[in-house]
């Protein structure tokens, strides 16, 4: 389904007017397109004076002069297909609502505007204006507009940071068979982002149905492409990673609407990914209500000269001449928009629209996290299997290669993405557990570009796919940080609660093993940082089997770090251990003790254990608490608390260089709360370095354990905390 053959390069396509397209496209299609360039030119008319009276919160980046675009482009579009917008969406959510409400037939010069339509456009006022009336409840604002009951699944204030969102959304059409497809606008600014180019190839390789629309309005900001773009036109660097590309101009609305129907129908078709580069013009500055002249940035001249071009002046006149529009009728059709607009804006500034009050956390607080019944085991170590129970030994990483096999063959939107996650030397074939036949379709070895096929995972994500990430090592994802933190991590708070992002990413980190500062990141404190990730790094297989299965049915992304030291532990494993699900919440406490409280995770544990059993020769009684869940939402402070005031000292054991341990934060927290403990953290070095002898020195392990808890024990000075 997702194969890729070499395409040659082909060159940029030009699409120009021609007196029988007017024809074949129809006068009920050209005062619909002149009805929806209306809406959009008013709706953000009043929101301009509605910012200088100091009624929007935020800036507004209004579209103005750049309206033909999506009344050309969503006219294509089908219930089912997909788009996403970009900072700049006023005109992409309008249109898109307006072509999913309104019935294909709707004349505005003879039909009553629907009281759907209405309510959807004044939601969308509501929402720039920040009333809880919003699309979003007004969390969201002017930049991050999303309503997926008409397929608008978002808009990003990242310019290119929606590229690989919509590749995903494309990809959910591909992965379930559909016909539809996914439509992405960007600025001239994002061609020349990573992203852009990472997700034009990938989406090229796995054959996408994808059409990235480049709205070349002459100005990234206040910067001309001529400026900051090494190729041009723009289109040609879509062509160079094999996308059917073509440019066309504003002004030519039947050759827009045209190229939009071509490039639409081909992607339909499974010709892959297309790419159409429209040359238009934003009349206004990049926010605001002055034009970009009145900034210094370019010449009044040149905005006259454009305002002579604009299609909403232009496309009347046009239509008069080919007999498709009566004299009279364009301004009957501004009348109706005016009046729908006006009946919008007054209903949406009563006072009935506007609540006395808007509690955003409410609306942004983290879901309640699953919780299994019966399944969920007590905060201390859960027993031995049933002598009844047949079982078997696996290794740490045959139960990860059993736990993702499962995953695969429970669902048909389980996906597994990642570098040579389908190769040989992948995890599943080393364990044994690759289906071939999967590999291509649920199994997809990606490019080495992390951004673009983690922002992928998050756009299917938000589509109901269940995508599994493979991010080769901790450190990479650094690579992927816009989508893992400013996209996927953030999606409930971006759009007010109405979505969500159900990716799971899971990455190994090889502690002690030489691989260096640029491998060896233990991601842990940093996804920790940022809101909406629940962070796991299980230490043993019966807890990664666990929080894996409790994660495939969470709707928050989750991370899951594997320690590649703990790879080959041995675990015996009844088939209850391989299908039980662990509470993603709330601490473990693996052994009892009346001295001190150990508290780690991941491979820490392990040296807690160890350092528990040496330390009874110094007489001295620990306890080994296991945190399991890592982030600031789950982590069990309560268990935490209760063991520290108990045995009045607590050793945190980080497996992480220092500077990124999350153990300094919970001594702090308990500092704050509890007067008379005794607290103290261990982590390692900052740099890990590649010499052994240099590692062996920056790495802890249990012995260091032992010596900080013996210290930890002998000092008397109540209340001190030791960092």
């Amino acid at each position: 389904m997702l194969s890729h053959t070499v395409q040659p390069f082909e060159p940029v396509s030009t699409f120009r007017d021609e007196p029988a397209d007017y024809r074949r496209i129809g006068r009920s299609a050209f005062l619909r397109m002149l009805f929806d360039m209306r809406i959009v030119r008013l709706f953000e008319t009043g929101l301009i004076e509605r910012a200088a009276r100091g009624e929007v919160t935020g800036p507004v980046h209004t579209a103005i002069g750049q309206e033909a675009v999506p009344a050309a482009v969503l006219r294509h579009l089908l219930p089912g297909d997909h788009v996403m917008g970009s900072h700049r969406a006023h005109q992409h959510f309008l249109v898109q609502s307006l072509a999913q409400t309104l019935d294909s037939a709707w004349d505005p010069l003879r039909d009553r505007f629907p009281e759907g339509a209405a309510k959807q456009l004044g939601a969308a006022f509501a929402e720039i204006m920040g009333l809880t009336t919003g699309v979003n409840h007004g969390a969201g604002g002017s930049m991050h507009l999303r309503d997926a009951s008409v397929g608008f699944i978002g808009s990003t204030a990242i310019v290119g940071g929606g590229i690989p969102l919509a590749s995903g959304l494309a990809f959910a059409h591909s992965l379930r068979g559909t016909d539809g497809c996914a439509v992405c606008f960007i600025g001239d600014g994002a061609v020349n982002q990573g992203t852009f180019h990472e997700t034009a190839n990938l989406a090229r390789v796995l054959g996408l149905p994808l059409l990235i629309v480049v709205e070349n309005n002459g100005y990234a900001e206040a910067t001309r492409p001529q400026e900051v773009s090494a190729v041009l036109p723009l289109a040609s660097q879509g062509a160079a990673h094999g996308l059917r590309a073509v440019e066309v101009s504003c002004d030519e609305p039947a050759a827009l609407v045209s190229a939009a129907g071509a490039l639409i129908d081909g992607v339909r078709r499974g010709d892959g990914p297309a790419l159409l580069e429209v040359r238009t013009y934003r009349h206004l500055d990049h926010t605001g209500g002055r034009p970009g002249s009145a900034a210094g940035y370019r010449s009044a001249e040149e905005e006259a000269h454009w305002l002579r071009r604009d299609p909403l002046e232009s496309l009347a006149p046009t239509l008069l001449r080919e007999g498709l529009l009566a004299p009279g009728e364009e301004r009957a059709v501004a009348e109706a928009a005016a009046a729908v607009t006006a009946r919008i804006f007054e209903e949406v500034s009563t006072p009935e629209a506007a609540p006395p009050t808007l509690d955003p956390f409410a609306l942004l607080r983290a879901p309640v996290l699953p919780r299994f019944g019966e399944d969920r085991p007590g905060r201390d170590t859960p027993g031995p299997a049933r002598s009844d129970e047949p079982a078997t030994e696996l290794t740490f990483e045959e139960a990860i290669g059993e736990g993702l096999a499962r995953a695969l063959a429970g669902s048909p939107e389980v996906v597994l993405l990642g570098e040579e996650v389908g190769k040989p030397g992948g995890l599943l074939a080393r364990t044994g557990r690759l289906n071939p036949a999967l590999v291509g379709s649920r199994i997809i070895d990606t490019p080495i570009t992390e951004a673009s096929f983690v922002g992928l995972a998050g756009g299917a994500a938000m589509v109901g796919v269940r995508p599994v990430v493979e991010l080769m090592y901790g450190s990479f994802a650094l690579i992927a940080a816009d989508q893992l933190f400013n996209h996927i991590g953030m999606v409930r708070a971006l759009y007010g609660n109405t979505a969500q992002a159900p990716v799971i990413v899971r990455t190994k980190v090889p502690v002690g093993l030489g691989y260096g500062p640029q491998h060896g990141l233990n991601p842990v404190g940093l996804f920790a940082s940022f809101p909406g990730w629940r962070v796991y790094a299980p230490a043993d297989a019966r807890d990664y089997l666990g929080v894996l299965r409790s994660a495939l049915e969470c709707d928050d992304p989750v991370l899951i770090v594997e320690f590649t030291q703990l790879y080959d532990e041995v675990l015996a494993l009844t088939e209850a251990d391989l299908t039980a699900r662990l509470p993603l919440e709330g601490a473990r406490r693996i052994r009892r003790g009346s001295d001190v409280s150990i508290v780690t995770y991941g491979l820490g544990v392990r040296w807690a254990i160890e350092a528990a059993e040496l330390l009874t020769a110094s007489g001295i009684d620990a306890e080994v608490v296991d945190l399991r869940a890592l982030d600031t939402v789950a982590m069990d402070r309560a268990t935490v608390e209760e063991s520290v005031r108990r045995t009045g000292r607590g050793l945190f054991v980080d497996p992480a260089a220092r500077g990124q341990a999350i153990g300094p934060r919970l001594v702090a927290e308990l500092v704050e709360r509890v007067a008379g403990l005794r607290l103290a953290c261990l982590a390692c070095a900052d740099v890990q370095p590649v010499a052994h002898q240099l590692e062996r020195q920056a790495v802890i392990g249990a012995a260091d354990v032992v010596r900080a808890v013996e210290r930890l024990v002998r000092n008397k000075r109540s209340g001190e905390a030791e960092q």
